[in-house]
């Protein structure tokens, strides 16, 4: 359907219709809306786990160390995971950068100390306040005491320590923000609400998290990232740029890792 232009009047006073919004563009001053579909994103990122599955096996079978080799390589896949999606992004969504709003130059100072400061408050927030009435309620309906399962081995060599540091810190952070929330977040958002992005990112960010363990140890951990996922996609939806929750996350992480090998 074309769209009729109208010339202005002289006196300027003549409203102008001006032509349709290109594809995947936001209103002025708005980042543009992701163009890609959430079912193409999961779909995407299951190859890429794959393809990082694939890129395992070669610590598996050179380290002897079992700890040390789940840690490379979880490291390894997680590189390549990042690696696909932002090859996919690049190729089939030009405009994603934008979208995910990546700062501008001279922004990066304020968005780095707000977000260090939303995650120092994240951390007690999440693990200590709903950690804490998730495992009374899980506690109260298995009849065992809910515990959080161990997500860092222990007696790690220092190669292990700096491998489980750089990928906690650093690598996880990208990743998981990358998908769950400059993907699946914002995919599910532009379509149907910021309702249905917050649950998604949350649900998809539990479910990352699953560990086999007794099923109430299990459930709390994923009910502990469930809450977090959402407030991570809720500091990315208030700040408008990916950096916000990967900072976030980040700091989340240093204060976690640091009470595991403190208390260990």
């Amino acid at each position: 359907m074309s769209v009729e232009h109208v010339p202005p009047r002289p006196d300027g006073m003549h409203p102008v219709v001006g032509p349709p919004p290109l594809p995947g563009v936001g209103a002025p001053g708005q980042p543009p809306k992701a163009t890609w579909n959430v079912w193409e994103g999961v779909a995407v990122y299951v190859v890429a786990i794959l393809l990082g599955g694939a890129a395992t096996i070669p610590f598996l079978r050179l380290i002897d160390d079992e700890d040390l080799a789940n840690l490379a390589s979880t490291a390894a896949a997680a590189v390549v995971i990042v690696g696909v999606l932002v090859a996919w992004l690049s190729n089939s969504h030009p405009t994603w950068r934008r979208a995910m709003g990546f700062p501008r130059r001279g922004t990066w100072w304020p968005e780095l100390r707000a977000s260090v400061g939303f995650g120092l408050v994240l951390y007690p927030g999440v693990v200590f306040g709903v950690g804490l009435l998730v495992s009374l309620l899980l506690s109260a309906l298995s009849g065992e005491t809910a515990e959080a399962p161990e997500q860092v081995p222990t007696g790690l060599s220092t190669v292990g320590v700096v491998v489980t540091a750089v990928y906690a810190v650093l690598i996880a952070p990208i990743h998981e923000e990358l998908f769950f929330r400059g993907v699946l977040f914002r995919g599910v958002r532009d379509r149907y609400g910021l309702g249905a992005g917050l649950l998604a990112s949350g649900f998809g960010f539990a479910l990352i998290h699953y560990l086999d363990a007794p099923w109430q140890d299990a459930v709390l951990l994923m009910g502990v990232m469930f809450f977090n996922g959402i407030a991570l996609a809720w500091w990315f939806e208030r700040r408008g740029t990916i950096l916000a929750p990967v900072v976030a996350h980040m700091v989340f992480n240093v204060i976690g890792l640091s009470m595991i090998f403190l208390f260990d």
